[in-house]
């Protein structure tokens, strides 16, 4: 857990950020940037955001405008607190702050090898020279409004590279997804047609979401789920259907972007067993797939707990590009995800093998409960014995004892069965 956070820059940090500053600067790893610059744009009401915790000024963004473009000025983070993901926090605040001010090329100006380096790359910057480093946002001016009107966010890259025990899932979208936008021109040459449609199934807790959260952070494309209630909460008279259909107009018109919509069977019913307005409902979202699928740029991503629930022309041939269903991990992929789990806990004598075999049929939120279970109990421990004693594989294998996978065997039978009348990959 972190204790510090990330806010808007205000006057009275002024010589906190400039102390900050002259630390960073006599420091050997330290960013170049120019002190002067830096400190005078500052009063100038720049753009700017600073990392805080309780009682400690531990970073600091500045941007500015110049000639139709935007330039990152500095990043500075005090050398106790780095490599703690506060740079990548930091640009991505100050990013937002610029293109609410109607800018897309962001550069900034950096030695290689210096502080700072791995934060640009992480957010999406690209080395166009020697020390420029340059980004083109994937969000218009024009869209940002938009994006946040439906609760949408910009991701970062690390919600795909720590998306863990889905191997198979991700091989499929970089190959499907990815290279074909990578590689369009010779893509088209062959009528590759890049896929705008995907539907997930699985049972829950099986990280649907977070699949479809990974798959954003690659394109680099803005994500928008659209919940029900948000939906009804927005519109007026709680009509769904035409809430959706304004939703789907209006995130049309972004450049790029994935929308979501979790638990779809809950209003994509078969249409002979609903009544009229959830019938309205289905025939909204018939009518946007359509759009999406002659839009390239816009990708939509629906997920189910029950696909055999769904009416039947919402999965027919011709609706989603790909079907996948989405399981609990396998033995290697519940290795990735307790490594994951466990890597943050210091304090441990753990072999993970007999915890992976103890947890079939877990999923990823069923092993991330039974790793807390476990640390719980070590706590208690350390503070009835008074030491600091280790989280054991004996603490992860009586968790996994006590706890129950969210799957059942009957369960997993229905979605191996269902894997094979529904995938189409």
């Amino acid at each position: 857990m972190t204790n510090w956070h990330v806010r808007s820059y205000d006057t009275t940090d002024h010589t906190a950020t400039v102390r900050l500053l002259e630390e960073v600067r006599s420091d050997e790893e330290g960013p170049s940037f120019d002190l002067t610059d830096t400190v005078l744009a500052l009063r100038e009401d720049t753009p700017a955001v600073v990392a805080v915790t309780p009682d400690q000024f531990v970073g600091v963004a500045v941007g500015k405008y110049e000639q139709g473009y935007a330039r990152v000025l500095a990043l500075a983070i005090s050398p106790a607190w780095r490599y703690r993901g506060i740079g990548s926090a930091l640009l991505q605040a100050l990013e937002n702050q610029l293109i609410h001010a109607g800018h897309r090329r962001i550069t900034t100006l950096l030695a290689s090898g210096q502080f700072g380096e791995l934060a640009f790359r992480n957010r999406g910057f690209v080395k166009t020279g020697l020390t420029l480093y340059e980004k083109y946002e994937p969000l218009r001016p024009v869209d940002v409004t938009t994006v946040e009107r439906w609760g949408g966010t910009l991701l970062t890259a690390a919600e795909w590279h720590s998306l863990a025990g889905m191997a198979e899932g991700k091989q499929l979208v970089e190959q499907r997804l990815l290279l074909p936008i990578k590689e369009n021109e010779l893509a088209e040459t062959y009528g590759v047609v890049t896929p705008t449609t995907m539907l997930l199934f699985g049972p829950p807790g099986t990280g649907k979401t977070s699949f479809a959260r990974a798959v954003a952070a690659r394109l680099e494309w803005p994500f928008v789920e659209l919940l029900p209630s948000r939906l009804v909460a927005a519109g007026s008279g709680g009509n769904l259907a035409a809430e959706l259909r304004t939703a789907i107009t209006e995130l049309m018109q972004v450049e790029r972007v994935v929308v979501f919509i979790d638990e779809v069977d809950e209003i994509a019913q078969s249409r002979e067993a609903v009544g009229p307005e959830s019938q309205s409902v289905v025939n909204e979202l018939l009518k946007a797939i359509p759009q999406f699928r002659s839009s390239p740029g816009r990708l939509l991503i629906c997920a189910t707990n029950s696909i055999a629930a769904l009416d039947p022309a919402f999965i027919r041939p011709g609706r989603f590009d790909l079907v996948l269903p989405v399981g609990p991990p396998d033995a290697p992929g519940r290795r990735l995800l307790l490594d994951r789990f466990l890597e943050r806990i210091d304090n441990k004598q753990v072999d993970v093998e007999p915890v992976v075999a103890a947890t079939e049929l877990f999923t990823p939120a069923d092993l991330a409960s039974t790793v807390q279970r476990a640390v719980a109990a070590a706590f208690h421990r350390a503070v009835d014995k008074g030491e600091r004693l280790p989280v054991t594989t004996e603490d992860l294998l009586a968790a996994a004892r006590s706890s129950r996978p969210t799957i059942s065997a009957d369960e997993l039978d229905r979605f191996r069965s269902d894997a094979r009348a529904f995938t189409r990959s």
